[in-house]
Order: structure tokens, then C-alpha cells, then sequence
């Protein structure tokens, strides 16, 4: 089951203006684009616009929106609510070099939320959020390792590119994974300032972190590795972390950039887990570019301008808090109530089912994993514990579907991770369900 030529020659057919414009596309941008996540082979289409859940690309195909730009678009593409707010705002002026009354609004929102929010500074994306926390907790504890967990993603910079998208074959034996940079150019230095533990092995993890606890600021984790599978993580796990964290004076980290959407309050109020700092992104911005940390007032008060001495830790960005991107925000989580948690958590549901419907009816092994709209399909059998078992399934044949999804009509992220958005209804489940269960006949033909 791992010939895409029919899907490949499929997607070649419908999609030359995508192609024209790739290439055009790769005589000024490396690749053709600025971000590596949104590549796949043979190229990525190219969009001319987007409303609710439906993307329309250069060659005109309209395709149902199942990832919603990495998950960020929880209201789908051009919410009336946030388009007319940040229409208005716009008009009387886009940023400042002064603070506005919008950031206050959702900062306010957002430790209302968040269990482990009693201060909020805002960045302009995830990676800033996760820098800023590692940082923090550096300068709380005044140690300098960190330790995070194999698969686990929390953006670009240098300290988390580390153990994220590697070959297995290349890292150790899984009970004790190497580290291993996820790409060339960091820092010299770098690895040795991370300890990796596997995830979701509770007591194999609670020994490597106790060999290496004296010299750890900060234990960080995505609850739920997100844009790897959307595997989350066990209770017991996570419970393991917070104990060992708070017995040895080091700070806990979640990383909800992604599973802020598991819950209102986040994986955090879902487990009933509360982390010492939290890293937000996506869905909190309304469609705008943002993160978001936050966390105890000691540990946030080290970036407070006002006290003697300063700050402790500098913090500046000039789009930090932009009146657009906070407007959008809080009129997004306005929204956001949860009731229209719970509604999204049922859609994703009935999904959920219609694909294991499906792989059993045409007798294909197919587990999907995810927490709330969040959602990652798999072909195997085989137990999901951790980014090992992700990384073992067959990449060709995924790539086959997705391809013949993208060929009926379905957009999701390229290794088939997936979110739901309030402007997805059962018809557009059923839709999904039905595309799926074509492309799999396909792929089950006789050559």
C-alpha cells in the first residue's frame, strides 16, 4: 500500500498554477517559501483565499479546511466577529510605540482562563513564548539544563531544536534517547544543556531526570505532542513531572501553543495538572501572528520594568502586544466559551469514529489520536506510547492518503494531523469520512 504514482499524477493534473507559481516562487525563497512545515512534496499548493472552512487555491480547486493554518484558526478563515473588530482598530492605527487598552483585555481573559497564569507577557509567536520561559526559569533557579522529551516541539530556536524530527536509528536505545540537534547551525554547547527523556515511559523518564535534577532549571513539555501525531500525553506522566519539578525546586513548563484547544483553561484544566510557566501561541490570536507566556508572579515579576534594579530579565519585540493582534484575540476567546468547547470536542468526536468506521470496514489498521478539535491519524496497529512509534508507521502510504485527500478535496497538515474549527459541521465530517474512504479503495486496488 505505498504506491502514490496514481495520486501523484492526480495532483499533478490539478494543480499546474501551483506549480508555476512554486517555481517562480523558488528564484527568490529558498524552497520556494519561508516555512518548512507547509512544504510537501511534489510542492505545496498556493492559496488566493479562504472563508469559513473552505480554502480555494490557485487553480480554483475548493478544498474543506481540516488543519485551520497549523491549528491557529479555531473560528475558521474570516470570522465576521474578528474582521470587523480588527477592520475598526486598523483604521485608528495598527501599532504603537506605547502599550494599548486591547492587551489588557486579553491578558485579563487569559489568566482567567489558565490555571497556572497569574501574569502574562505577550511575543509574537510560540518560539518566543517557549525562549522566554526557558530563560525565566533560568534565571529563577539559576541553573542552566533544561529537559524536554523526545518528539516534543516547541518551536525554532536553538535550546528546544533538539531530539524533534530525528532518525531513531541515529539516537540511542529508546529508554535513553541521545540528544540529537533536529538541524545544523546551533550553538556549540547546545546539546550538552538538554537531557531527553522518552515520552510517556513514566519511570525510565523519572530516573534519567533524577540523575541530571541538580543541574535542571526547567522540565518543558507539550501535554500533547502536537505537530508530530497529536499524541497525548498520560496522566500518570504528567502527574511524575509535576512531582519531580516541585520536589527538586525546578520549573515545569507546558508548551499549549497547540493544546491550548484540548480545554478552556488548556491541557493544563483537562489533566487538572498546573504547571509553574505555560507557553501559548496559535488559536489566542485570532488569525494574527502572537505567543504568549505566563505563569507564577515570582517567576514573571523577573521581567517587571519597575522594579529596583530593573528587570532581571530583558523582554522587548516591537509588534509585542500590537493593538490588532490583541483586539483579535480577545474577541476570538469571547467566542471561545465552553459550551463551544464542548461542541468542538463532540464534532471532533463523531470524526474520530467515522475514520475508525471506515478502517474497519475496509479492514485497514487506523488509531487517531488527539485531545478536544485537535485530532492525527495513523496507519498501524502497533501501541502508541511515544515519538518512536509515531516515527515507525509507514511515511509512504501517509503520504498517499494525503495526497488523495488533497485530491478529493480535503486540506489537513502533511503527516495528517488535523484540528476542527466551529465552522465544521456533521456534513463536512461526512464529507471527510467519504473522500477517506475513496482513497483508501484506491490504495487497496490491485496495481
Amino acid at each position: 500500500m505505498t504506491d502514490t504514482v496514481n495520486e501523484l499524477e492526480r495532483y499533478l493534473q490539478t494543480t499546474p498554477k501551483s506549480k508555476d507559481l512554486w517555481e517562480e516562487a523558488k528564484r527568490y525563497l529558498p524552497g520556494g517559501d519561508s516555512r518548512n512545515s507547509i512544504f510537501w512534496a511534489p510542492y505545496p499548493i498556493f492559496v488566493d483565499s479562504a472563508q469559513g472552512c473552505h480554502v480555494i487555491d490557485s487553480d480554483g480547486t475548493d478544498r474543506l479546511d481540516f488543519i485551520g493554518t497549523m491549528t491557529s484558526l479555531i473560528l475558521g478563515h474570516g470570522p465576521k466577529s474578528v474582521v470587523d473588530a480588527v477592520g475598526n482598530q486598523m483604521g485608528q492605527g495598527v501599532v504603537y510605540n506605547a502599550p494599548n487598552p486591547h492587551q489588557i483585555r486579553l491578558a485579563k481573559l487569559l489568566c482567567e482562563r489558565i490555571p497556572s497564569f497569574d501574569l502574562v507577557r505577550f511575543t509574537n509567536s510560540g518560539t518566543e513564548a517557549t525562549l522566554n520561559t526557558i530563560r525565566a526559569a533560568r534565571a529563577a533557579t539559576g541553573k542552566s539544563k533544561i529537559a524536554k522529551v523526545e518528539g516534543g516541539y516547541h518551536g525554532s530556536h536553538d535550546q528546544v531544536s533538539v531530539s524533534v524530527r530525528v532518525n531513531p536509528a541515529k539516537a540511542g536505545e529508546r529508554s535513553h534517547p541521545d540528544a540529537l540537534a533536529a538541524t545544523e547551525g546551533l550553538g556549540e554547547g547546545t546539546l550538552s544543556q538538554v537531557v531527553v527523556v522518552p515520552f510517556n515511559e513514566t519511570e525510565i523518564a523519572r530516573q534519567t531526570l533524577e540523575e541530571n535534577k541538580d543541574q535542571l532549571a526547567a522540565v518543558i513539555i507539550e501535554p500533547m505532542l502536537g505537530s508530530v501525531g497529536m499524541l497525548p500525553a498520560t496522566t500518570e506522566f504528567l502527574s511524575m513531572l509535576r512531582d519531580f519539578t516541585t520536589d527538586n525546586g525546578i520549573v515545569l513548563i507546558f508548551d499549549e501553543v497547540i493544546s491550548y484547544r484540548a480545554s478552556y483553561g488548556g491541557a493544563q484544566e483537562y489533566y487538572g495538572i498546573t504547571p509553574d510557566m505555560t507557553s501559548l501561541g496559535k488559536i489566542i490570536g485570532g488569525g494574527f501572528s502572537i505567543g504568549a507566556f505566563g505563569g507564577r508572579k515570582d517567576i514573571m515579576d523577573l521581567y517587571d520594568p519597575t522594579a529596583q534594579g530593573g528587570p532581571r530579565v530583558a523582554h522587548a519585540g516591537t509588534f509585542n502586544a500590537n493593538p490588532v493582534t490583541m483586539l483579535a484575540g480577545s474577541v476570538t476567546l469571547d467566542e471561545l466559551t465552553p459550551e463551544v468547547y464542548r461542541k468542538l470536542a463532540e464534532m471532533t468526536d463523531y470524526l474520530k469514529a467515522e475514520i475508525l468506521k471506515v478502517g474497519a470496514e475496509l479492514e485497514i489498521p487506523v488509531q487517531v489520536t488527539g485531545l478536544g478539535s485537535l485530532f492525527g491519524i495513523h496507519f498501524t496497529s502497533d501501541e502508541l506510547v511515544g515519538y518512536r512509534d509515531i516515527a515507525a508507521e509507514d511515511a509512504a502510504f501517509r503520504h498517499q492518503v494525503f495526497l488523495g485527500l488533497m485530491n478529493e478535496g480535503i486540506l489537513m497538515a502533511s503527516n495528517l494531523v488535523g484540528a476542527v474549527s466551529t465552522e465544521i459541521g456533521k456534513g463536512e465530517v461526512d464529507t471527510f469520512a467519504a473522500a477517506l474512504r475513496r482513497v483508501l479503495e484506491r490504495a487497496l486496488a490491485p496495481a
